[in-house]
């Protein structure tokens, strides 16, 4: 069971550091990034949100804090 929820965590983190590379949304699965006007931020088309590297960041801890979790309770089993 582990070998399974190691494949999805590194999953994860390759499919946030892929959206930041590519410059899309960190939330949305189809969200673009589009320039706010007059500004060098982004925020995405889709759900409106800003994205800052401290929002792709943040999914990467969110998931790195997931995998801790289901690894202790695959370990308790």
């Amino acid at each position: 069971m582990t070998a399974s929820i190691q494949e999805e965590f590194i999953e994860k983190i390759m499919k946030v550091i892929d959206k930041w590379s590519f410059e899309m949304c960190a939330f949305c699965d189809d969200g673009a990034m589009i320039s706010i006007e007059g500004m060098v931020d982004f925020k995405c088309n889709k759900c409106g949100k800003s994205m800052t590297p401290v929002a792709y960041l943040g999914e990467i801890a969110k998931a790195v804090f997931n995998y801790r979790d289901q690894l202790e309770n695959s370990n308790k089993e």
